[in-house]
């Protein structure tokens, strides 16, 4: 049998690691023999993490940062391609989850979610492509959010954001396709994790979202790693420059 979802030994980055998402995407990397490099901004949560996945410490390499600086991005990416001798792979799970009425928001709010969503993103893009140029391959998969597609009130910075990292993907795929880089997206729909956890508890949040999903229940995160693994593996290796919604029918409904 072909191994089409076969990826073993790739080295991937995988940033945000401590998060809901990330942390559920490491543990499957992991489980399926990725050597991995974890990055996240808190140090407690990417020590959990890491200590979960109860790999030697010589398979593992883990280290804090601060994506919306530029110089940690490329610091922490330097050190996985010195770590491994490559970068195979990034995994993108860099965000904020801000929602303000726009007549209430002021710019620095918005600037802060652009900075977090889609500048952070850019950064660690572009220096892993660094190191995937020279060995003429390499995969990058951002987590969008089905808000690149569809509007809801309180948004504006939010949407206006992963709509950008999800643009941003396809112009990125266009340039570095020569170099046999491929870049997707993948856009989930609404979660309940320590970052929107309080907006669900407020009024009537919940039910709106998962009314608004066809499946009827929001994501869980598990559900974004068979996407995500089809991404990494040869099966997926003519994929590019695509936003694919993981989100239970939420951008059709």
């Amino acid at each position: 049998m072909r191994p089409l979802f076969d990826i073993q030994n790739r080295v991937v980055a995988v940033a945000g690691a401590a998060g809901a998402f990330g942390s559920v995407i490491a543990q499957e990397l992991a489980a399926r023999g990725c050597r991995l490099s974890l990055f996240d901004i808190d140090s407690d949560g990417l020590e959990q993490v890491t200590g979960a996945l109860a790999l030697p410490s010589h398979e593992i390499h883990s280290r804090t940062f601060d994506a919306t600086i530029e110089s940690d991005c490329k610091a922490v990416l330097d050190e996985c391609a010195e770590k491994w001798g490559r970068i195979d792979a990034l995994v993108n799970c860099i965000g904020v989850f801000e929602i303000v009425p726009a007549l209430d928001m002021s710019l620095e709010v918005f600037s802060r979610v652009l900075a977090n969503n889609v500048s952070a993103a850019l950064s660690m893009c572009r220096f892993a492509a660094r190191h995937m140029v020279p060995n003429g391959y390499g995969t990058i998969v951002n987590i969008s959010s089905v808000s690149d597609s569809v509007a809801n009130p309180g948004y504006a910075a939010y949407g206006a954001s992963k709509s950008a990292l999800s643009h941003l993907t396809r112009v990125l795929a266009v340039e570095w396709a020569t170099h046999s880089i491929t870049v997707n997206a993948i856009s989930p729909a609404m979660s309940e994790t320590n970052l929107t956890g309080a907006f669900l508890a407020e009024g009537t949040n919940r039910d709106n979202a998962r009314s608004r999903i066809l499946l009827n229940r929001l994501l869980e995160p598990e559900d974004l790693l068979g996407t995500l693994v089809l991404l990494l593996s040869p099966g997926g290796k003519f994929i590019t420059g695509q936003t694919i919604h993981v989100d239970g029918g939420r951008t059709i409904s």
